[in-house]
């Protein structure tokens, strides 16, 4: 299970290292200040990533700890986001909430936008809990491995520093 965490969260990394450049180059070329503050959030979230993946090869579990708090948070935040949004799209049903479009779109309705995103969101949101399982399956791997070295180790201090009963 340690290395399927490993591979997530390498692929994870990889994902994040290519949006933070583009939101780089984007801030870059148009000025603007959001795709600064995203990219910046993209690159410290990958050091966190990297720490664990470093965590998972080292099995070192204060280094995945750190990464494990950030995606509780993150899916905490979008799990509420998405609740949110079900109750927007709730209420786009009976037309109190409307999304901006020009009078020329004939695209969704007005509920159906709402809906379609909402799906889109959900299976988001399921898809990031079954990643964020994985990788804690690897922590708890990791953890589970060092608690067995721990124990051996233990017992051989134990068995080496037990008082001999001395002749005299």
């Amino acid at each position: 299970m340690r290395f399927a965490s490993i591979v997530v969260a390498t692929i994870i990394l990889i994902s994040e290292i290519s949006l933070a450049v583009f939101e780089y180059i984007h801030c870059r070329l148009d000025g603007n200040p959001l795709s600064a503050v995203f990219a910046g959030i993209f690159t410290v979230h990958s050091v966190f990533t990297t720490f664990y993946i470093i965590g998972a090869f080292r099995l070192i579990e204060c280094f995945m700890v750190p990464w494990l708090t950030l995606q509780l948070i993150f899916l905490t935040t979008f799990a509420l986001f998405v609740i949110v949004w079900w109750i927007a799209t709730l209420l786009s049903i009976f037309n109190l909430v409307q999304y901006y479009h020009t009078t020329s779109d004939q695209g969704l309705t007005n509920a159906e936008f709402f809906v379609l995103t909402g799906v889109i969101l959900t299976i988001a949101l399921v898809v990031s809990i079954k990643l964020s399982h994985i990788l804690y399956r690897g922590f708890v791997t990791v953890r589970n491995q060092n608690m067995a070295r721990y124990r051996i180790t233990e017992a051989i201090q134990r068995k080496d520093s037990i008082l001999k009963p001395s002749y005299v």
